[in-house]
């Protein structure tokens, strides 16, 4: 794939001191999409979940910093990542063990989050596998000048509840919306062992200073990030 397909977006937000965020259409549903863009000590940028930009938003993260590091959080956010390979050919492309297979059918995988962290020497940006689900999803955590931020994909939701027949059937019937939770699809297709992934959930929740939480589907988590992410452990 080498067309790069613009949908809509948003303007990108600074965060902290190297943490932007940027949303994004879903093509053919009424959802959001992020991309998580991080900074590490050395000036590499790392690309959560990549969403492709207008050619003022592409200027803008190239002026950030060398791309280096491009994240397939699982193996259906893949959308974009084909096209920013080919834009980016230096790019290495990281995702989920679990996910590889599914993922190397569109972009080739460079290394999984079982091979070391994104940058050798750099720990302020880190690459877990969650536990519990088949190394199927992870969560990306970022050391900033303000605390942490832990980046999730589908393995956490924050949606409102969304109007319409959609609304009604992804979100109330299916039980995606209504704040932060686990969805009953993703407990359906990804998790394994409800013990160790609520277990891991809760650990992560004890994670000093942290500041904020990200998912790909809804709002950021803000206030009080801890406090709401073990409440969605204890109810799985």
């Amino acid at each position: 794939m080498t067309d790069w397909k613009v949908l809509d977006h948003g303007e990108p937000e600074a965060l902290s001191d190297n943490l932007w965020s940027v949303t994004g259409t879903v093509p053919k549903m009424p959802l959001r999409r992020r991309m998580i863009v991080a900074r590490s000590r050395d000036g590499g940028l790392i690309l959560h979940s990549a969403i492709a930009m207008d050619e003022a938003g592409m200027a803008w993260l190239e002026g950030l910093g060398a791309l280096q590091v491009l994240v397939v959080p699982n193996g259906w956010h893949r959308l974009d990542a084909p096209r920013y390979k080919a834009r980016y050919p230096q790019l290495r492309v990281l995702c989920p063990a679990g996910s590889e297979k599914r993922v190397a059918r569109v972009v080739a995988v460079d290394a999984t989050y079982d091979d070391g962290q994104p940058f050798a020497g750099d720990d302020s940006i880190a690459l877990i596998h969650l536990d519990g689900v088949g190394r199927s999803e992870g969560v990306m955590r970022v050391r900033s000048a303000d605390g942490h931020t832990l980046v999730f994909n589908d393995a956490v939701f924050n949606l409102a509840h969304l109007p319409g027949f959609f609304g009604l059937i992804y979100g109330r019937l299916m039980g995606s919306t209504g704040g932060a939770r686990v969805t009953p699809l993703f407990r359906f297709w990804a998790m394994r062992q409800k013990k160790h992934f609520r277990a891991h959930l809760e650990r992560l929740a004890q994670t000093p200073d942290l500041r904020r939480i990200f998912v790909a589907h809804g709002d950021p988590i803000s206030a009080d990030p801890g406090a709401v992410l073990g409440q969605v452990a204890a109810r799985l």
